[in-house]
């Protein structure tokens, strides 16, 4: 790997003013290309490496797809789009797609040999607010987009029918028994199987925990029918495009509009007619298998109106911060922001509570401290006297009173944090503070204490989070209450925001655990 990372400095960022991407960026950059087809994978009896030259042409042909300029560097340009929200299936479909072609479409090789291509959706997404009726709708025009176009025609058939239907429909979380395993909210949104005859041929998967929406006006969510066209593309044989209007570009591109105008780009429709041909010219064939009955018109899309008032991340005021599996969660009213272990945000608008925490009460506006329980794994919010239990985003049971964890009656807690290397759980108020034992679910005897015995702690933190890190550093990280010393967050961490902070404490410290404070 550090040969591999010596062949990429040459296709740094030259100008002195421009911020060269760190080890991580170019190891993620190496990565990113080979998982989407610009590079082949390593042999993995051979030491061979790629040479700059053939680096610097894939990075030029992943630019393209993106619509970036062609520069051939791994600029934070190009680092940043790898981490957009897009398509799980390769851009790239062998050798032939890195030489530049007149027509921006791709084809697979692969056709369906009839007219008539049944369907069914065998799962649905669960805590969505569209409902499967509208969830059915929106896979029925995403179809009928492609098939006005080429004669294609597409019945939808019930699960009662006998024979699998040619294309099969499911939400689903992670793994789940394919090659292109799911990554969680913001990362790879859906993928399909190209025609043919494999038993998966024509499938498409969406993930489950993306929050799917339809005709968004304030960019919120993932808009189910714009990917649903770009996938049932991939099911009928094409591949990636990298024409500017082509819905086949493999990033997410946000609502296409009404699902009864969308109409195909060119690009697209040269592509869908090269496999195809076009709509006159291919009679249907008569149905064999008895449809179901068409599914409801589309819902109306949301009226234009201001798009509603979202807090600002960058004057740095979160009402709670909270390190779960690796991410860190920025709570700020009925909003939070999710920043990935990279250093990005999930999505520069923040998402709302109640569609993210599925079952978290209307009534709860502000979260005031979250963690994630160490035995279990469940995630708990807190607000007001009470606190919430999650399984992931799905509630667990009622409210709960902060008096199980051993505050008093209408105690309420500024911060929560869970100290590894004891396994206690430290719920903060003002100067004192409580301890919980995970191990043996009960809160410790006497307490609470007060915070002048964590020498050098600062008065009244609004929230603590622990987290492994190469920014923050805790060293001599004592078992007790001894926690110091206490390192106050000074660095952004995320461009042209100053609101979401790191430490800028010396890397040689090479620190084995990171304590944040919001003061």
């Amino acid at each position: 790997m550090l040969r591999l990372l010596a062949l990429l400095l040459p296709l740094l960022p030259q100008p002195a003013r421009a911020r060269e991407p760190s080890a991580q960026d170019v190891s993620l950059g190496v990565d990113w290309l080979t998982r989407y087809g610009y590079l082949p994978p390593p042999h993995p009896a051979q030491a061979q490496l790629q040479s700059p030259a053939k680096l610097r042409d894939a990075i030029k042909v992943m630019q393209r797809f993106a619509g970036l300029p062609e520069t051939g560097v791994l600029d934070p340009v190009t680092v940043a789009t790898m981490h957009k929200p897009r398509c799980s299936l390769p851009d790239v479909l062998g050798a032939a797609g890195l030489v530049r072609r007149r027509r921006r479409y791709a084809l697979s090789g692969t056709v369906w040999k009839k007219r008539t291509l049944t369907w069914r959706v065998n799962s649905f997404p669960q805590g969505s607010v569209l409902s499967q009726e509208t969830v059915r709708t929106l896979m029925h025009h995403a179809l009928t987009t492609w098939g006005v176009e080429s004669g294609l025609e597409f019945q939808e058939v019930g699960s009662q029918d006998p024979m699998e239907p040619d294309i099969l429909i499911d939400f689903a979380r992670a793994y789940h028994q394919d090659s292109y395993p799911f990554d969680g909210q913001g990362g790879t949104l859906a993928h399909a199987f190209f025609p043919g005859e494999h038993s998966i041929s024509g499938d498409t998967h969406f993930d489950d925990e993306e929050i799917w929406t339809f005709g968004s006006k304030d960019g919120e969510g993932t808009d189910l029918f714009a990917v649903a066209v770009h996938e049932f593309g991939h099911a009928l044989g094409l591949g990636h495009s990298s024409a500017a209007n082509s819905i086949m570009r493999p990033f997410y591109q946000g609502p296409v509009g009404n699902p009864t105008e969308y109409r195909l780009s060119q690009d697209d429709l040269e592509g869908l007619q090269q496999l195809y041909g076009k709509a006159a010219q291919t009679p249907l064939d008569k149905p064999t298998r008895k449809p179901l009955a068409p599914p409801p018109p589309p819902p109306a899309l949301p009226p234009d109106r201001p798009s509603q008032p979202v807090p600002d991340r960058c004057d740095g005021h979160f009402d709670a911060i909270a390190n779960i599996r690796g991410e860190t969660f920025f709570f700020k009213g009925p909003w939070f922001w999710r920043l990935q272990p990279s250093g990005q945000l999930v999505s520069p608008r923040p998402a709302r509570l109640h569609r993210f925490w599925e079952g978290l009460p209307a009534q709860v506006k502000v979260i005031q401290a979250a963690y994630a329980r160490p035995p279990d794994g469940r995630i708990l919010l807190f607000s007001g006297p009470q606190f919430w239990v999650f399984q992931d985003r799905q509630l667990e049971g009622a409210a709960r009173p902060l008096t199980e964890l051993g505050l008093p009656a209408g105690e309420e807690v500024d911060a929560v944090f869970s100290w590894p290397l004891n396994g206690k759980t430290y719920l903060i108020r003002g100067r004192r503070y409580w301890r919980y034992d995970e191990a043996a679910a009960r809160p410790d005897p006497g307490y609470p204490r007060d915070l002048s015995l964590w020498e050098g702690a600062p008065h009244a933190p609004d929230d603590v989070t622990v987290s492994n890190t190469e920014y923050l550093a805790f060293p001599g990280a004592q078992p007790a209450d001894s926690l110091q010393p206490w390192t106050r967050l000074t660095t952004a961490a995320v461009p042209s925001c100053s609101g979401l902070y790191r430490t800028g404490l010396p890397r040689t410290l090479n620190p084995r655990l990171a304590l944040h404070l919001l003061l």
